[in-house]
Formats: structure tokens, sequence, C-alpha cells
């Protein structure tokens, strides 16, 4: 029988999972003076039939994930210890990074089934998060580096991209609300972003920076790579919509979706698309106002504020 055949591809298992969290982790550290951050956040994505097989143990799986992660940083630390202690024991400077700090709301970890089939059966795809430390240029605003993952018949292929964040005030937005309405107050606003986007996906609030002049929105994947990676239902398309800045500080959107796009509650242009769904021209271009809510289809909100030129 033909080893392609989907009947006889096992699902990956958690040894698997746990090693591929494991790699991540250990490559994709950030070393500070006294510490070393990991990654804290990790959604995994099975092809849906390889979920549907473990749908039920999922809970016990990702527990021992935690578990595992903890035990491998902390046997991590110690032998770095011992390597920094015969080191000393020689005269010589310790060169290793210091410890790498468990996070104290412990790991989050989420296993998911891919519905847009982008993977096949067997494989599975990591996607990892990194808070990473202030930088001075973005006005004291943390930044969240993204990696991404596909793990295909034990080969790895990784890609990459990095948000600045700002603090966020304990509520969402509600209808109609400015997009800053909360949020001038607990964060400082970092110098030279045009516009502010806040939402909140399954994976909790959210502030972008909007630094460039197009950025793209959706659920992002290994073939349609996107600024604002959102985390959220499949009717959100992995491109959704993009967002221009133009010279004069206007703003303009486009939709590019399955299931539209919708600026304070009117529908905007819709893509033109191929004889077989596919996208060749996104919609028409619309003006968006400084403050605006931008819904992707019914699934989730993001409240957009442009930011004074002056």
């Amino acid at each position: 029988m033909n080893r392609s055949d989907p009947a006889i591809v096992k699902p990956p298992d958690g040894q698997a999972i746990w090693r591929a969290l494991k790699d991540e982790l250990l490559d994709n550290l950030y070393a500070l003076p006294f510490s070393t951050l990991p990654p804290t956040v990790f959604h995994v994505y099975l092809h849906p039939d390889d979920f549907e097989t473990i749908e039920r143990i999922v809970p016990r799986i990702v527990g021992e994930l935690a578990t595992a992660l903890t035990t491998d940083v902390e046997r991590f630390n110690n032998a770095a210890t011992r390597r920094a202690s015969v080191l000393d024991s020689w005269l010589r400077p310790a060169t290793t990074a210091p410890p790498i700090e468990v996070p104290a709301g412990g790991w989050e970890i989420h296993i998911e089934p891919d519905h847009d089939r982008e993977l096949a059966r067997g494989a599975f795809g990591v996607v990892s998060q990194l808070s990473l430390p202030a930088r001075p240029e973005y006005g004291g605003t943390p930044t969240v580096r993204t990696i991404r993952t596909v793990f295909t018949d034990g080969r790895r292929t990784s890609s990459s991209a990095s948000e600045t964040t700002a603090a966020v005030a304990p509520a969402a937005p509600t209808d109609g609300a400015s997009a800053n309405d909360g949020a001038r107050s607990a964060t400082t606003r970092p110098a030279g972003h045009r516009a502010t986007l806040r939402y909140r996906d399954d994976g909790g609030e959210h502030v972008f920076l909007m630094k460039k002049d197009l950025i793209k929105i959706g659920r992002g994947g290994s073939d349609a790579w996107v600024d604002v990676q959102v985390i959220t239902a499949p009717k959100v398309s992995r491109e959704h919509c993009w967002i221009r800045a133009d010279a004069t500080g206007r703003f303009f959107i486009r939709d590019v979706s399955n299931w539209g796009t919708l600026l304070n509650g009117q529908n905007i242009p819709t893509p033109v698309r191929s004889a077989d769904g596919a996208v060749v021209e996104p919609g028409a271009e619309q003006e968006v106002p400084a403050d605006a809510r931008i819904d992707l289809a019914d699934a989730l909100t993001i409240q957009f504020h442009a930011e004074s030129r002056a």
C-alpha cells in the first residue's frame, strides 16, 4: 500500500508535539542581563482528521505539555549553572546565558484543528509568541514576536514577524467607542506610529501600532503573510482586509475576504473573484474615518484610531 495513503498516516503524538515546543522555546529565546525570556504562548494546529482522534484528551495533553516545558527549562537552567560553576573554578568568566524564566502565569498552550486544511495528515503547525521588552524608539511599548513553524516528515520550516503593542485597558471598547478611549491613560504614545488598532481575539486583548504605509489583516497562514494576525473563527479569512495610509494622513481600506468587511456597520466593496473563487482584485478602496469600527465578517471587531499628524 502507498505510504502517502492518508488512511495509514499516523497523527502527531504528544511526544512529537512536546519535542516541537521544546525546540521552538530554545530556538527563540531573548537574553536580558539577569534572565532569559522564552516564548510563552503556543498554538498547535493539526489536520482536522488528526485533531478529531485526540480531541477528547486535548486538556490532558495540554497539561502534560505545560509540565514538560517547565521541567525542560529547570533542567536546562541547572545544566547551565553547572557549566558556569566549572568555568568559574578554572578562573575563567562564565559564558552561559542567564537562566530561562518560567512564566509566572504558566505556559499558554492551545491545540486546535487547521480549518484551512493547509496541513497534510501527520503534519502540524506551531505558532509561538514571545513578548519582548520595550524599545526606546517605540516610546516604551513592548513588541510581540510571532514565530510560525510547520513540521512535516521531520522537516521544520519557520517564519517570524514582530508586532509593536501597547498596554491595554482591562475592558474592551463598547460598540461605537473611540479606538483610543481608556488607552491614553494606560499607554505612552510611541513616536512615529500612524494609527492604533485595538481588538480582542481568542488570544486576549491587543493593540497594534500602524507604522507602515500598508498593513494586511487576517488569520495568516503558510501562503498568507499578514501584519496583524488574529486568532479567531474561520469566517475571518487568512488575508481579510488591507489598510493603507497616504502622504496626507488619510486612510483607506480594501476587502480581500470571503465573508466581507464592514466599516462602521456598512459593508465595503467586495473583491473581484475568478470562476474558481480566487481573488483577482481586492475590493475598491473606501476611506476610513479618524475613528472607526471595522468588523471582520461577524467574527471580530477592530477599533481604529488615526493619530493626529499635527
